[in-house]
């Protein structure tokens, strides 16, 4: 039990890592598509995320997992994009209705860190866990 928690612990600190560089990735697209081109807001926070979550895999599948396997690189890309798709969809519901009530950018993060946790175990449980 606790070689798990150490390794979550390791895995964990490394996805935060990646997930803060997302972060900056994802508010500087959100920030030119909706300030610059003043995109409405959810589909710039879409797209945002798309380059974002794009740069997450990478990062997560050499680094932060070290679990990128040559021979299921389909499987784990299409299991990646489906763990995603999730977290759109609560990011976006999430900045859509935060958005009544506080600044765009504070529903912007509050919907990075709704997303957070889902992520790390979406990818650690269908994406990059090793067998056995």
């Amino acid at each position: 039990m606790l070689d798990i928690f150490k390794s979550h612990y390791k895995n964990f600190s490394k996805f935060a890592i990646v997930g803060a560089s997302n972060t900056v990735i994802d508010l500087i697209i959100f920030y030119i598509l909706y300030e610059q081109f003043e995109i409405y807001f959810v589909i710039a926070h879409v797209c945002a995320f798309i380059v974002a979550v794009t740069n997450s895999f990478i990062f997560n599948a050499l680094w932060t997992f070290k679990s990128l396997k040559r021979g299921q690189i389909y499987k784990q890309i299409l299991s990646f994009i489906l763990v995603a798709m999730v977290g759109l969809g609560v990011s976006s519901i999430a900045i859509y209705f935060a958005s009544f009530y506080v600044h765009i950018y504070l529903a912007k993060i509050f919907a990075i860190m709704v997303t957070m946790l889902w992520n790390y175990y979406g990818s650690w449980l269908f994406v990059f866990k090793k067998k056995g």
